[in-house]
């Protein structure tokens, strides 16, 4: 379907851009416009396309707001596309309107027998060429539906997961189902597998980690403090034994501490007994200095090995707790925590156990126990692990926003490449399948374009010209002309009663002319057609026409292209667009409702639309534009009364007023219908208007009459002088204001019932 039209290069009357962007054809457009608004300009535009040799370059715009660009001479979009216009009368209908002198339309005979026969073949091959073309349209829907069901369900996980920790970024907005299908389409990196992504959640639930105290390197100096151990516990002193005291360090201690509290005493402390000169040599002897050396060396080393040890525990002690790190490194740091501890504890087992063998050296110098195992202290516990974890905890807390940018790419790579390769296999397969529906619509194209050119040869028959005869006599309420298939069966002749008519009114003719257009149409959709993929347009059916002819022309269009894709009427006709608005009413109403609640749909292509085409000043030409049907148009109910309200509107807006050059004809109308009505018995509107402008006392308004008689296209004229509209805007208020002056009563009823303000004229 067409929902608008544009052309690249300046033709005619029309240029780029004639036709906005947001007002778009419907399924049933009226298009309303002046004589020289150019509409048969579009219209014949329209019929270049549809006879597959484009008078200029356009771009063709369809129903789903695709654009194909179509160069001069080149085909419609749209194969199905029909066009009455008055040229197409002239180029298929001139000689058969002449009557009696008519030529043969198309012809019968063998031709058209043979057609017959290629015919139901043809049909035959359509219709498996069209059920191809569903089933693979189906089975692409279905596909596509699976393939934004697929690319739904990964925004929605996106959003689920991600949203809680960066509300503003993670929105379905940002991540729009086309972006996650241009995403799923075009990943290619590494896909993080769903450890990666649920450890990469987990940690972005946890808060931004604290820095914590580095790992300081262990004491290690211990061993070199060994090195003489077992030469101190093997000394022993050179000294004189006293029996009662040896190999008995509680007494050899009890008695040592006795001697220094005994100097220079004579009796005893304890048992008031002599201590000679000869007890005390024998226990000088006995406790002499080898003895005390041994003793202090022992005490030393035992302090020293008091001090590694509460050093190794002090390190062990201050190393970090396992949950003071980010919980990705809490496990590796746990496992080396407990190496270290395992570490810690061997080596303060093995100072305990030198610890021992110095005590009990230091309390009988005499003993020589055995040198315990202390070669683990010759090396430091390893901190590697525990090292490492600390510093990429600490470099976690210095650089936790980029940490926590990388744990939330990591998701959403999971997330988008983990769906990646099914998305692109089902896009795949949707495609290869709208290229098969294209292929097979496309050949059922070609078919159907070979059994139109068939179904020429065998066109003319009786049913046809007796359906003719049945149509324009709805339209006329009479059966004063009729349509028969001449002797010789080739063609069609029209007759007035008994006799050939030749000489049809141009009434007559435009009736006849559409009449046949559209059975036509209808002949060749039967059978295996579509009309519903047609297009059909009709410029000016009601040219010349009576008040009932087009009553009858109106409801016979609407019953008749009922059945098309979509229709577009294009008409000057006051009357008509009126009878067209009644009938649309509601459906136009419901569109519009539709239109106003969003429905995406129907402001794309409207079920029905009503358009304007007018003429307007552009760098010193005449151009044609698109428009909107004006609230005048809609809101009058008469052709007086929409050109009343349309002057005065002109008259009021006097700066770039774009109908203001039209305005002049449109004053001319409403003063010939006025004068209808105020002079009736003068019958010509000179001089009628001459008549009225005499009344007025000194012809004041003699301005109007050369006005009139000087900007007028008369009677059926399809062009319109380009005027000044500043030029001639004060003459349009001399008229207006000449209408008020004769009858100034009509004139403020008028102003009433258009909504105008009649100060317009002050």
């Amino acid at each position: 379907m067409l929902r608008r039209l544009d052309i690249k290069d300046p033709w005619r009357s029309l240029d780029s851009g004639f036709w906005p962007e947001d007002l778009p054809a419907g399924c049933k457009t009226v298009v309303y416009g002046h004589n020289g608004s150019g509409k048969s300009t579009l219209s014949e535009l329209l019929l270049s396309l549809a006879e597959d040799s484009a008078a200029t370059s356009v771009v063709w715009e369809g129903d789903d707001k695709q654009r194909t660009n179509v160069a001069t001479g080149g085909t419609s979009p749209s194969p199905a596309m029909a066009v009455f216009t008055r040229k197409w009368v002239e180029g298929n209908l001139s000689a058969f309107l002449d009557g009696a002198s008519a030529s043969a339309i198309v012809t019968l005979g063998r031709e058209a027998i043979d057609a017959k026969e290629e015919e139901e073949r043809l049909v035959e091959e359509i219709a498996t060429l069209r059920e191809q073309a569903d089933g693979a349209e189906k089975q692409r829907v279905a596909a596509a539906s699976k393939v934004n069901a697929l690319a739904k369900g990964v925004q929605d996980r996106i959003v689920a997961q991600l949203r809680a920790f960066d509300y503003n970024h993670f929105t379905r907005n940002r991540y729009s189902v086309p972006k996650v299908q241009e995403d799923l389409r075009s990943f290619r990196g590494e896909i993080p597998d769903s450890e990666v992504h649920s450890e990469a959640l987990k940690r972005l639930g946890e808060g931004a980690p604290a820095p914590v105290a580095d790992v300081v390197p262990p004491p290690a100096g211990a061993a070199s403090k060994l090195a003489d151990l077992a030469d101190l516990l093997a000394e022993t002193p050179t000294r004189v034994a006293i029996a009662a005291l040896d190999g008995n360090p509680i007494q050899q201690t009890w008695v040592e501490r006795g001697l220094a509290l005994h100097e220079g005493v004579d009796h005893c402390l304890f048992c008031d007994g002599l201590v000679s000169e000869k007890r005390r040599a024998q226990l000088a002897r006995h406790f002499d200095e080898s003895w005390l050396n041994i003793r202090s060396k022992a005490k030393e080393l035992l302090v020293v090995m008091t001090r590694e040890k509460q050093a190794i525990s002090g390190w062990h002690a201050s190393l970090p707790t396992v949950t003071s790190l980010a919980g990705d490194l809490q496990g590796p740091y746990a496992d080396a925590l407990t190496l270290a501890t395992d570490d810690v504890n061997s080596r303060i087992y093995a100072l305990e156990a030198v610890m021992s063998v110095l005590d009990a050296k230091a309390a009988d110098p005499s003993a020589t126990p055995a040198a315990p195992d202390w070669q683990v202290l010759s090396d430091a516990p390893s901190t590697t692990v525990l090292t490492q974890a600390v510093d990429e905890h600490n470099d976690q807390a210095r650089r936790h926003e980029e940490v926590t940018t990388q744990r939330k790419e990591a998701v959403l790579a999971h997330l988008i490449g983990s769906e990646s390769v099914a998305f692109q296999a089902l896009e795949k397969q949707a495609a290869d399948l709208a290229e098969m529906t294209a292929t097979r619509k496309k050949a059922a194209a070609l078919a159907e374009t070979r059994l139109e050119k068939v179904r020429e040869a065998q066109f003319t028959t009786k049913d046809m010209a007796d359906t003719l005869t049945r149509d324009l006599a709805r339209v006329y309420g009479k059966d004063h002309l009729t349509v028969a298939v001449t002797a010789d069966g080739k063609s069609y002749a029209c007759r007035r009663g008994d006799t050939p008519g030749t000489d049809l009114s141009e009434g007559e003719r435009t009736t006849l002319s559409l009449l046949y257009f559209l059975r036509k149409l209808e002949d060749e959709q039967v059978p295996g057609g579509d009309p519903s993929q047609r297009i059909v347009v009709i410029d000016d059916p009601s040219s010349s026409l009576d008040r009932e002819a087009l009553f009858a022309t109106h409801q016979w269009l609407i019953d008749t292209l009922k059945i098309f894709g979509q229709y577009i009427v294009l008409t000057h006709d006051f009357s008509l667009l009126r009878l067209f608005v009644k009938s649309q009413n509601s459906a136009w109403g419901k569109s519009m409702k539709r239109m106003t609640q969003g429905n995406a749909d129907e402001i794309r292509f409207p079920k029905v639309s009503f358009l304007e085409m007018y003429a307007a000043s552009s760098d010193g030409g005449r151009r044609s534009k698109v428009g909107k049907l004006p609230r005048l148009l809609l809101n009058n109910t008469s052709e007086y009364s929409y050109l009343f309200a349309m002057v005065m509107a002109g008259v009021a807006d006097s700066e770039d007023h774009e109908r203001l050059f039209l305005l002049p004809n449109a004053t001319r109308r409403i003063l010939e219908v006025f004068a209808s009505y105020k002079a009736p018995h003068l019958g010509d509107f000179s001089r009628a208007l001459e008549a009225m402008v005499k009344e007025q006392d000194g012809e004041p308004y003699r301005d109007v009459y050369d006005f009139c008689n000087r900007y007028s296209h008369g009677e059926g004229s399809e062009t319109v002088d380009v005027l000044d509209a500043r030029a001639v805007h004060g003459q349009i208020r001399r008229c207006m204001e000449f209408l008020q002056a004769v009858d100034s009563e009509h004139f403020e009823r008028m102003c009433m019932a258009t909504g105008v303000d009649p100060a317009a004229l002050t």
